[in-house]
């Protein structure tokens, strides 16, 4: 064989094996980690709603966002309808940048569907929670109230806040009949079949 086709013939073999070896590299660079898996915020505050006493809450868990937008759980008890949204993010201190108004809205947007669900009976939705998931928080109240009908919840401590809510308008009647809405209202089979 003649040189002239032995050096192209060994520059591009070595390429391809410098080739191959960069793409293994790259391929065990994007595989998970089994050590370390990240749990999903909607599963973790699930959980933590599994504490509630059912009776007197009732929850609707994991909604995927095509149902109720950002909205991933409503919880439903004496308290009144909660909308909650779950965060994998520290609570923030201050909500700075946002006008009262501006926070108020959309909180109101984010919780409408909820809203409208609910005041088909005549039980308004005037809470959404929003629960984060970071560090936990223990020096700070469990939930902070950011505007009108919007807080800001230490997701570590949910069930403390919620059972820590005065009693409201609601009869255990209510609070079925609401649940059953919201969940026929997704398109889950209906609770109380």
């Amino acid at each position: 064989m003649k040189l002239s086709v032995l050096i192209p013939l060994a520059a591009l073999t070595a390429a391809l094996v410098l080739f191959y070896v960069w793409y293994r590299r790259k391929l065990a660079d994007m595989k998970p980690d089994a050590n370390t898996r990240a749990l999903p915020g909607a599963r973790l505050t699930a959980e933590r709603l599994r504490l509630l006493a059912s009776p007197p809450w009732r929850v609707v868990y994991e909604i995927s966002d095509r149902h109720l937008g950002a909205v991933d759980h409503v919880v439903v008890g004496p308290t009144g309808v909660i909308a909650i949204e779950t965060l994998m993010l520290d609570r923030p201190d201050s909500v700075e940048g946002n006008s009262d108004a501006q926070l108020i809205a959309t909180a109101a947007i984010e919780r409408g569907d909820v809203d409208d669900l609910t005041r088909t009976i005549g039980v308004p939705c005037n809470v959404l929670a929003k629960v984060y998931w970071g560090t936990a928080q223990p020096d700070r109240p469990a939930a902070i109230e950011v505007a009108t009908g919007l807080m800001a919840v230490d997701g570590h401590r949910l069930i403390d806040w919620l059972v820590g809510l005065p009693p409201g308008p609601l009869s255990p009647s209510q609070v079925d009949q609401t649940w059953h809405v919201v969940t026929t209202g997704i398109a889950r089979p209906d609770p109380l079949a």
